[in-house]
């Protein structure tokens, strides 16, 4: 028996090694590739001949369908191999049907060689491959014995690791305008973490290479590359582990059903192509007026970037001054608003509205009786309703501090530090333009100042009572399960109905006729409790790395609220942060969008919860 089942073991552990080798082999395959491609085409001048690149790509080839050959040799389940791998197998074949049609003259372009067009499959095919293998390897490892939470905190790092890579490339940045490790660092956390403040123009300090860079970094970091990887693995006909629908329900949903997750995360990535897909159709009209030089191409390019920037509630505009100089094209208010409200509100929000809607039109249109189906859950009841009341109080808030600062200016009360002199020119201040104008701009920065971070007019010019407002607006921030930040607005409902429900002196907290569960209301003064502790650390930090610069306090306040809920918008302090402010914000911006939560329960791993309670005793609260 020993000898009988050494004899059996002993292919499976040939098998390991040859599996163990592929891996090493397609490990340095890939960085030779992503080496050789940046060389390529990350560079203005060519450190290395471009024909040794070209052949190190085909090296790189080679070893890519030798690797998924090798696998499916001694595959002992030749057909589930197939089905998990089919996109590589089709890629390969697209890659093949590519070159023999290169070759015979049957695709071919005016203004390439059949040798250039060869190049461009080849590199079109790693670049595929490469992509196809990043999405398996996150794949794997959530669903190996790392937490969760460390996976989702490393898939964040890791990306803003490499995006500020590919930043630092030459060709990412004009000649002239090269970029450091910090202000790189600082962009692509800016978009990863889909925060908006930036040390560097977009629109003129970053080539479009760059700012396609910045556009892939802010999809990735508004949906997360789980969401991603959690779908490439759907599309393979792969089933989710525990540990996998774990992992993807942590990024994106709020119930633990792992039905339900994989539901929400197609969902998820659906609805954010659509929606992107429409508004960048939407805002095409205003781009072509706008855009001079660019063509039609630049339109379409600044319509699809604005459009991804807006939904994934990033912020980030390739004008100087982000959207005052449209702010009179009604693609503003009527396209950009509503792609942050929906980026805002959550996709488990959105899910139960488009289900709620379809069963409705269903039963309306075989009359049958409601059911519960039918009715929208108590997260979206209040997602929905205080969403709707900050959009509305917020607005109206913030017109009338403004309004009645105009006022006290008007009647003699002394200038504040924040009155800065009128500017020649376009009216850039909220007081400045007529009523409706006022009105509609005060809506719009109610839309976006709890997480996208657009603005429409200076917020240098406002006075402190509606930068304080705006604080405020910016601590509460978007919804869970969204692309926003911010201490969430559901737990500032569940908050809210804490106290209501204490003054009404019930036991139970309670809201749409339903009970809050103790968990959930611990949860969410644990939530707000450590974001208002990350503020205020992150304030005081950054008012002694701001030491001696002249800002006021009410400004320095503005930029760690800005940060921590992951807004975007500022009073000019960005552009004047130290090195060691710097930092600081990109320290708050990842906290941020992560949550500070998440992290300590990062760190908390270890511990357990235990099985006793010690006896009750009352204390004095007031």
């Amino acid at each position: 028996m020993k000898e009988r089942n050494g004899q059996a073991e002993r292919p499976f552990s040939v098998r390991r090694r040859i599996l163990l080798g592929c891996d090493i082999l397609m490990a340095v395959a890939a960085a030779t590739a992503i080496a050789a491609l940046s060389l390529e085409y990350g560079f203005y001048i060519k450190p290395v001949p471009v024909r040794y690149l070209h052949t190190i790509q085909a090296g790189v080839l080679v070893v890519f369908i030798l690797d998924r050959l090798t696998r499916l040799a001694i595959s002992t389940t030749k057909k589930r191999f197939l089905r998990e791998n089919w996109i590589d197998f089709v890629l390969m074949i697209a890659l093949l049907l590519a070159i023999i049609a290169a070759v015979s003259g049957h695709l071919h372009m005016r203004f390439l060689s059949a040798a250039a067009l060869y190049v461009i499959i080849t590199q079109v095919y790693i670049l595929a491959t490469l992509v196809v293998r990043t999405i398996t390897f996150q794949f794997r490892i959530a669903g190996a014995a790392i937490p969760p939470v460390w996976a989702l905190i490393g898939s964040f790092a890791v990306v803003i690791l490499f995006g500020t890579a590919l930043l630092m490339l030459p060709r990412a940045t004009p000649v002239d305008k090269p970029i450091g490790f910090t202000d790189a660092l600082f962009t692509a956390t800016s978009a990863t973490c889909v925060t908006g403040l930036i040390v560097r123009d977009t629109g003129t300090e970053f080539t479009r290479w760059g700012q396609t860079v910045i556009l892939a970094m802010i999809q990735l970091g508004g949906l997360g590359i789980m969401i991603f990887a959690t779908v490439f693995a759907m599309l393979a006909g792969r089933g989710l582990s525990i540990r996998q629908s774990l992992l993807a329900g942590q990024t994106l949903t709020t119930s633990p059903e792992p039905g339900r997750i994989g539901r929400m995360v197609t969902f998820a990535v659906i609805s954010t192509i659509c929606i992107e897909a429409v508004g960048a159709i939407l805002m095409y009209p205003m781009w072509k007026a706008f855009v001079l030089n660019g063509g039609k191409s630049d339109a379409i390019y600044r319509s699809i970037f604005h459009s991804i920037s807006a939904f994934c509630n990033a912020g980030f505009s390739l004008q100087k001054d982000s959207l005052e100089s449209l702010r009179d094209n009604w693609q503003v208010i009527g396209v950009m608003a509503p792609l942050i409200v929906l980026g805002g509100l959550g996709f488990p929000v959105l899910y139960d509205l488009v289900q709620t809607t379809w069963h409705k039109l269903i039963r309306r249109y075989r009359q049958t009786e409601p059911s519960a189906r039918q009715a929208l859950s108590l997260h979206s009841k209040m997602i929905l309703t205080t969403s709707m009341i900050l959009l509305i109080l917020g607005a109206i808030m913030l017109w009338t501090i403004e309004s009645a600062s105009r006022h006290g200016r008007r009647f003699g009360a002394p200038l504040r530090m924040s009155d800065n002199p009128p500017r020649m020119g376009r009216s850039n201040s909220l007081t400045e333009l007529d009523w409706p104008k006022q009105v509609r701009e005060s809506l719009f920065q109610s839309v976006t100042a709890r997480t996208a971070g657009f603005n429409t007019v200076d917020m240098k010019q406002l006075s402190i009572g509606a930068k304080l407002w705006l604080c405020l607006m910016m601590i509460i921030g978007g919804s869970p399960a969204s692309t926003a930040g911010g201490m969430k607005t559901a737990t500032l409902a569940v908050l809210i109905l804490t106290i209501w429900s204490m003054l009404r002196r019930r036991e139970k907290v309670e809201g749409f006729r339903r009970t809050i569960t103790e968990p959930f209301v611990y949860k969410a003064i644990t939530l707000a409790g450590l974001y208002i502790s990350l503020v205020v650390v992150i304030t005081l930090f950054l008012s002694v790395s701001l030491n001696g610069k002249g800002y006021p306090f009410i400004d320095i306040f503005f930029e760690a609220c800005s940060a921590c809920g992951t807004v975007g918008l500022t009073c000019g302090v960005t552009k004047g942060l130290t090195t060691l402010g710097k930092y600081i914000i990109i320290f708050a911006m990842f906290v941020g969008r992560l949550g500070p939560l998440t992290l300590l329960m990062a760190l908390m791993l270890r511990l357990r919860p235990v099985k006793y309670a010690y006896p009750g005793e009352e204390v004095i609260l007031a």
